[in-house]
């Protein structure tokens, strides 16, 4: 699946590296580009194990990445349903209000 998120701003050339090494470091990460400003990331969803999505999911929240492209998962996959847990910490990151942020498509997922 490929998701496309916006990327944060970076406060140093240390800080951008440690993002990206953060993003090599997941086992779901196959490849990441940029594009216009954006991180398209190809992920392979059957290594998006649960321990693996809270990686993901604690890395983004780190960098203040929107949740938003992740939400789909939930709705669209039995296996993700359990990202939409109210009392999960990235619930109101990701569920919120849907109107906050432009909701960036999965494709392929």
């Amino acid at each position: 699946m490929e998701v496309e998120i916006d990327l944060p701003s970076f406060l140093t050339a240390g800080d951008e590296q440690r993002f990206f090494q953060g993003l090599k470091d997941l086992t779901a990460v196959r490849e990441f580009q940029l594009n216009d400003g954006r991180l398209v990331l190809r992920m392979e969803i059957r290594f998006l194990t649960r321990k693996a999505s809270r990686e993901f999911i604690a890395l983004l929240t780190r960098y203040q990445v929107s949740l938003v492209p992740l939400r789909c998962l939930s709705a669209t996959n039995k296996k993700f349903a359990w990202l939409a847990e109210p009392e999960a910490y990235w619930h109101q990151s990701m569920f919120g209000d849907p109107q906050a942020e432009p909701e960036r498509k999965v494709i392929n997922g």
